[in-house]
């Protein structure tokens, strides 16, 4: 997102504002933008969901959603609870060693409320570059002595169910609206 987009949604944190109101604390942040050209861009926040508008006569008043930020571990974790519970731990391996291009730390799958061990495609990882994997990750501490996992075998049925819940999230987190078909082909013609 733009600098300009994060100035406002800062400052909407704060409080519910009005139109005047943030037109005011944007010119504060050097952002001195006609009136109109804010409603606009408001109005267009509103549309695709990130700010709610109010009627409170005299003004419209806005005020940022209740959005909490979610990490890769919450929305995984929401979408491997329509995966069968003995296929769990192996998806989820499949899908954070994909993303992260590493393997996985027990402390990864906990967050997605799996209890990490070792089954016939999950092993503990013996990477060489496990210290400088547990190094690079800085949003999460991962334990000094936390083990890693990694997918043993290229198991179709695995990755079929991984590559389908990548897909999945993907389609959630990014508007392809214009870009797909509205009604998807059940059978080859």
């Amino acid at each position: 997102m733009s600098q300009f987009y994060n100035i406002l949604t800062d400052i909407l944190l704060q409080k519910q504002m009005s139109i005047s109101r943030i037109a005011r604390e944007l010119k504060k942040s050097g952002y001195d933008q006609h009136r109109l050209i804010l409603t606009g861009y408001l109005r267009a926040l509103t549309d695709v969901g990130h700010l709610e508008e109010m009627d409170i006569p005299p003004s419209k008043v806005y005020v940022l959603k209740n959005k909490s930020k979610r990490d890769i571990y919450s929305i995984l974790k929401e979408r491997l609870k329509d995966i069968d519970i003995s296929e769990r731990q192996e998806v989820a391996v499949f899908i954070l060693n994909s993303l992260f291009m590493r393997p996985c730390f027990k402390y990864e799958l906990e967050l997605l409320g799996i209890e990490a061990q070792k089954t016939k495609t999950v092993k503990e990882s013996k990477d060489s570059k496990l210290k400088e994997h547990r190094a690079a990750v800085t949003r999460i501490k991962i334990p000094v002595d936390d083990p890693a996992f990694e997918t043993t075998t290229q198991d179709s049925r695995i990755q079929s169910r991984g590559t389908e819940i990548l897909i999945n999230m993907l389609n959630d987190l990014i508007d392809l609206e214009g870009l797909k078909a509205k009604y998807q082909q059940t059978k080859l013609a």
